[in-house]
């Protein structure tokens, strides 16, 4: 007798959305997830002072708006505490020391203006590429959040048109090279390369011109959004729908192998404590493949060239390392108050300074100038829900009001790209940076003292080499 329809090693986002699908078709599903909590990193906690709740992971909810499976679903989740607040209009700033910076808002009109400062033929150029985005978004979308089709399609669908062909041409590039050949001014390329490297990948790494299609034109149409009460709240409202439905979601439980047959079909998993649970149906993975078929299933059922290509898979050579800060007022950026009025900043340099950063990285060398993502979201909430969110309470009243509520206190990120190896657990970059950071960017601190000392908890990074650390989700 099978214990469940469906079985599913790792507890992450994927997995719940995955489980919470099945399970409204009427199967009984079970997920397995080894840590002590489910949603992987779609996690909310304090880290820093009591009532501020700080996404340590994933923050910015974007592409799963585009996936009809999820918006089909989104409403059940919704009686079950999923409540998504949207960006109105502000989304990003990319500060600059020279000018005003560039904002991206859900406006195209408003955005390709921002750009106009610096150059009018530059923003054409943007707008024109949104268009062509626009074109082609329902057949993007499709391949985006269908099964994987043959690498022939792609080409064969796009050959017979010059539009078609010219577009097979862009997505073949690099990103530095696809910003070069589109793009004259170099602030602006600085912030069309700063937006195509957001996924982790290289200037240079052929192959990747399409990220611009997928970071920038689709913002305007998708838009951006949080969760109401911190990213969490995507994981607690698929936990709570997915046990409704009858299944269930066990924490603590690593799986340490995959059961499968003498016919070499998986039926199950094997818990550390020697529990055995079988699926009628299926049995799903969601863990990376060097965790799913090196260490969980047993290699005489695998092919030895298929476990050679599982080796040699590589999780990149960029991270993140992130700070959490409590502070006693709101940074102002200084170039442009309508980068003040965005919850999310990119700070780059120059062309220049991107390649010695990554450049660094390619020796094995932690970036002395690495480029800095803030994250800055909060607003002052009335006493009676100080057991609720203040990082992340109520982002509407935070788009149109940002800081002027922020004054007694606000939560702050900072994001540094760094190899992961060259950064530990450690609270003295988180020191030696804040009253520092008015020397490096064009931002101004009334007071640079944060609440007190202990507001520097936290420094967590991804680690790429493993495959156990969740890191960030872009969900």
């Amino acid at each position: 007798m099978f214990d469940y329809d469906v079985v599913i090693a790792g507890g992450g986002h994927n997995a719940l959305v995955c489980g919470a699908v099945l399970a409204r078709e009427g199967l009984r599903v079970l997920v397995a997830e080894r840590n002590p909590w489910a949603g992987g990193g779609v996690l909310t906690r304090e880290v820093t002072l009591p009532g501020f709740k700080h996404d340590l992971y994933g923050s910015s909810h974007v592409w799963i708006h585009a996936n009809e499976t999820f918006n089909d679903l989104k409403p059940e989740l919704e009686k079950f505490g999923l409540n998504y607040i949207w960006a109105e209009d502000h989304i990003t700033g990319h500060p600059n020391k020279e000018g005003p910076g560039i904002v991206v808002y859900k406006s195209i009109e408003k955005t390709v203006e921002s750009i106009a400062f610096y150059s009018r033929k530059d923003a054409d150029r943007y707008r024109e590429i949104y268009d062509e985005f626009v074109n082609i978004k329902d057949g993007f979308i499709k391949g985006m959040f269908s099964p994987p089709s043959p690498p022939s399609y792609l080409p064969a669908a796009m050959e017979n048109s010059r539009e078609g062909l010219q577009m097979l041409r862009s997505y073949n590039q690099s990103a530095k090279a696809f910003v070069f050949e589109n793009f004259e001014n170099p602030h602006v390329q600085t912030f069309i390369l700063g937006w195509a490297l957001a996924p982790q990948i290289l200037p240079d790494q052929q192959g990747i011109g399409q990220t611009f299609y997928i970071m920038i034109p689709a913002i305007h149409i998708f838009g951006e959004s949080i969760p109401e009460g911190g990213s969490m709240m995507l994981t607690t409202s698929l936990v709570r729908y997915l046990e409704a439905k009858g299944g269930k979601v066990l924490t603590n439980a690593s799986v340490i192998e995959f059961i499968v047959d003498s016919k070499k079909t998986a039926k199950g998993i094997r818990l550390s404590d020697g529990t055995e649970i079988t699926a009628r149906k299926a049995v799903v993975t969601s863990l990376d493949p060097k965790q799913t078929f090196l260490m969980l299933v047993n290699g005489r059922h695998l092919n030895q060239g298929f476990l050679r290509m599982v080796r040699n898979f590589s999780f990149g050579t960029v991270s993140i390392c992130r700070v959490h800060y409590a502070l006693n007022e709101a940074p102002n950026f200084n170039d442009n108050p309508e980068i003040n009025q965005t919850a999310f900043q990119r700070i780059f340099g120059s062309m220049r300074d991107i390649d010695k950063q990554y450049l660094e990285i390619s020796g094995g060398v932690a970036p002395t100038d690495p480029f800095r993502y803030w994250r800055r979201l909060c607003k002052p909430y009335p006493p009676s829900k100080i057991a609720g969110i203040h990082y992340q309470h109520d982002r509407r009243q935070y788009f149109r009001t940002v800081y002027r509520h922020c004054r007694k206190s606000c939560t702050r990120q900072l994001v540094l790209c760094k190899r992961h190896h060259h950064w530990r657990r450690t609270n003295t970059l988180a020191k030696w940076l804040l009253p520092a950071l008015p020397k490096l960017l064009p931002i101004s601190f009334s007071h640079s003292k944060p609440i007190h000392d202990r507001s520097f908890v936290s420094s967590r990074w991804r680690n790429f080499s493993d495959g156990y650390d969740h890191g960030k989700c872009n969900a």
